[in-house]
């Protein structure tokens, strides 16, 4: 170790010695007796000595958790604490009157505090801080509060796009009981501090904001962007509709002689109607804008009940006979068509009347048995162009 480096650390502990030395209990008991006994702080008058002055506190937001945001109720529930500071004129003194004492802790109810609250609260008026909790104040008079607080505030939800939705909430803080012209808050940085951030399981935070609003009550807002996971959703909801969807098309492949296929058709509905229920459920009653999981779940179950219907058509056509009710032009039409698509027919080319002596073995369980094509590919068709469109716009919006 060459001699500057010792003379270096000889230098640190005689530094030290002396800081320790002159900062001791009595001097900081000495400062409190000249505030609170000598000078007979206030804590019920604004600390200006000028008393026409406007008090300026600055503002910050550190967020620690996401607890929990509930759609149904337009509440988010945060945890968090914030940095307040401000200048006090009447908590100043000479540190060189106190051995060097630059600073002390205080109770934050012996002093005064701007009365801080979250306007946009979902509770009741509750105070910040907690009578336990200390604030940190220097010679010249600068005061630092740290209260932590679990916030619940009010959100409008957009659920156009649930579950790949993207929402943002607002925690609103003024100054209660006091004009912009006595208290203004500033915010002391354009975002929200993360770094003591937990993750949450059911959000991602895409950005954060923070601003002062130019309003005759004083107010400094923070904002949190945040993005759903929706793969609980997609593996729990999504999915398993879009599987019954298509589920529900394979009513017309069970043959209508069966007699299971309206039962069949009916249970899809049911479960439908299931799905459409605990869909509503977790999505507040009273939002602008409607889920397209939930116009898809609709579609599908109106698709359902229109299957249903058809199945009980189908099976009344299947108890007639050609010879007491004749096949109509239009049913010939649908048979045609099915047998085309299936590549049956090999005709030749010259147009032949719809009654024509090739179709006189044709019954009505055949011309259901055409429907049935038809309507499987038409349905299906329908399910999945509509979940297709509808989940890829939800997803890429």
């Amino acid at each position: 170790m060459n001699m500057f480096s010792v003379l270096h650390v000889v230098l640190q502990c005689i530094l030290t010695i002396g800081l320790a030395v002159g900062h001791s209990g009595s001097d900081v008991h000495d400062v409190m007796t000249l505030l609170f006994t000598t000078q007979n702080y206030n804590m019920k008058i604004r600390p200006l000595k000028d008393q026409l002055m406007v008090m300026d506190i600055h503002v910050d937001f550190n967020l620690n958790s996401i607890i929990e945001f509930d759609e149904a109720n337009g509440a988010l529930k945060t945890a968090g604490y914030l940095v307040l500071s401000w200048t006090d004129e009447y908590l100043q003194w000479d540190s060189t009157d106190f051995n060097g004492t630059e600073s002390i802790f205080l109770p934050q109810d012996n002093i005064w505090k701007p009365d801080i609250s979250l306007k946009n609260s979902v509770n009741s008026f509750t105070s910040m801080g907690s009578p336990h909790l200390n604030v940190f104040v220097t010679s010249t008079g600068g005061v630092s509060w740290y209260p932590y607080q679990v916030l619940q505030s009010t959100c409008d939800v957009d659920i156009q796009y649930f579950p790949f939705d993207v929402q943002t909430c607002s925690l609103v803080l003024t100054a209660w009981s006091y004009y912009k012209s006595d208290v203004t808050l500033y915010q002391n940085s354009e975002s929200i501090h993360l770094d003591g951030y937990t993750p949450n399981s059911m959000w991602d935070i895409l950005s954060t904001a923070a601003r002062a609003v130019n309003t005759e009550e004083s107010e400094v807002v923070f904002e949190i962007k945040m993005k759903r996971k929706p793969g609980f959703y997609i593996i729990n909801i999504i999915v398993p509709v879009i599987l019954l969807s298509i589920l529900n098309t394979f009513s017309f492949v069970l043959p209508i002689t069966s007699g299971e296929r309206a039962s069949f058709s009916v249970t899809v509905f049911l479960l439908l109607a299931v799905f459409l229920t605990i869909v509503a459920a977790s999505l507040p009653t009273n939002s602008d804008s409607v889920s397209l999981l939930s116009v898809f779940l609709i579609l599908m179950t109106a698709s359902s009940t229109l299957m249903v219907a058809l199945c009980l058509v189908q099976a009344r056509l299947a108890t007639r006979n050609t010879t007491d009710r004749p096949i109509g032009n239009g049913f010939w039409a649908a048979y045609k068509l099915a047998n085309i698509l299936r590549c049956r027919t090999c005709r030749r080319t010259q147009v032949k009347p719809l009654m024509s002596d090739n179709f006189q073995d044709v019954n009505w369980i055949d011309i259901v048995d055409s429907m049935d094509f038809l309507l499987f590919i038409l349905f299906m068709t329908l399910t999945i162009l509509s979940a297709v469109i509808i989940f890829v716009t939800a997803s890429t919006h």
